[in-house]
């Protein structure tokens, strides 16, 4: 019954971000109950609060990442067999290239935010990695809502110039 609850709850808007980032109904289905499974699993450990929407959302991002990883590896897999690659010069090692490169620069943001003074960090990392908006963050910070944009452009004008810098 409380499953059925938590599932009910969330599961609209979780099908309609994974179906919006694969265009496709039967893996959006499953990345869906991946999350749902994955989450109730973890229920003991799992506080139930405001940032589980948030959670959920990150949770099924990564299920929507591996989704095109896999057809990825699939396709290079596909190319392999049929010769394609050396007919076309297609090296699927650019793939796990790329992949290392996302990490990477997924590790360089991480260090360049962990820069940020204590809330400005804070709060670019509830609307940036939990989704919150605006106003649940004025709420869960106490906090007015002025107070949490000018902390977002600080943070998003000291990322850019970190960016721009690197460069």
């Amino acid at each position: 019954m409380a499953f059925e609850r938590f599932y009910r709850k969330y599961w609209k808007g979780l099908y309609a971000f994974c179906l919006s980032k694969t265009q496709d109904k039967p893996s959006s289905e499953e990345i869906v109950h991946d999350v749902f499974i994955e989450a109730w699993m973890k229920r003991e450990t799992f506080k139930i609060s405001k940032g589980t929407e948030g959670y959920l959302l990150k949770s099924a991002k990564w299920k929507v990442i591996r989704f095109y990883q896999n057809k990825a590896k699939h396709q290079i897999s596909e190319f392999r067999q049929c010769n394609l690659c050396e007919q076309t010069g297609f090296d699927g090692d650019i793939l796990v290239h790329n992949m290392a490169l996302d990490k990477f620069l997924e590790n360089d943001m991480q260090l360049i935010v962990n820069r940020l003074p204590c809330r400005c960090q804070e709060v670019y990392r509830l609307s940036r990695e939990q989704n919150l908006t605006t106003n649940e963050i004025a709420l869960r910070l106490n906090i007015s809502q002025k107070t949490v944009k000018n902390h977002l452009t600080k943070a998003l004008s000291f990322i850019s110039s970190q960016l721009k810098a690197k460069q």
